[in-house]
């Protein structure tokens, strides 16, 4: 099984889509989302009898399961592990905020350009929910031996959202540096 530690708005699913290409394994993607507890058990239960996957996993995936070693359990089955993160904090922040405001699916494009309201609390709050991810995804990093280091930069790009959006007031700039977490 090949595990990604990463957080929302990283190009994970397009590197998973990659790895599972790359290696002939089936992508199993967020088979442990937090709106689906109920399939963590059954999907942890077939990664023991098939470890010919690709899986995506969250912080906030282990916050909300049901399985109270998730972790431990999927990296003793992983043979490699892959930390993705996104250096362009600022624009990872503004892609979860449009995502969050907007209510549309996470994995929409258009063309026309779409209004967004700053309403700067739930701003606040998506950079913090971000920033904790990526310091948990940190110290994870720190435990886990032999994982590689992926940034999102060096994926293919060709299947990068294309969201074109007017603020009505521009967010500030976060002024966190995620690289310097990991390096």
């Amino acid at each position: 099984m090949i595990l990604v530690l990463t957080t929302y708005r990283t190009g994970s699913i397009s590197f998973c889509k990659q790895l599972a290409e790359q290696h002939s394994y089936e992508n199993l993607d967020e088979g442990f989302h937090e709106g689906v507890l109920d399939l963590h058990k059954p999907v942890l239960r077939h990664l023991h009898r098939n470890k010919n996957h690709v899986v995506k996993l969250m912080p906030y995936h282990i916050e909300k399961s049901p399985i109270n070693n998730l972790l431990d359990e999927l990296l003793s089955l992983a043979e490699k592990v892959y930390v993705l993160i996104r250096k362009d904090f600022d624009q990872q922040c503004r892609s979860y905020y449009i995502c969050k405001r907007l209510g549309v699916d996470w994995h929409d494009q258009w063309e026309d350009k779409v209004d967004v309201t700053l309403d700067k609390d739930r701003w606040l709050w998506c950079v913090n929910f971000l920033h904790n991810e990526y310091c948990e995804l940190q110290t994870w990093k720190e435990k886990i031996p032999n994982c590689e280091l992926m940034f999102t930069h060096q994926l293919n790009q060709k299947d990068k959202y294309q969201r074109p959006v007017r603020w009505d007031k521009a967010p500030g700039f976060t002024n966190i540096d995620i690289e310097e977490l990991f390096i």
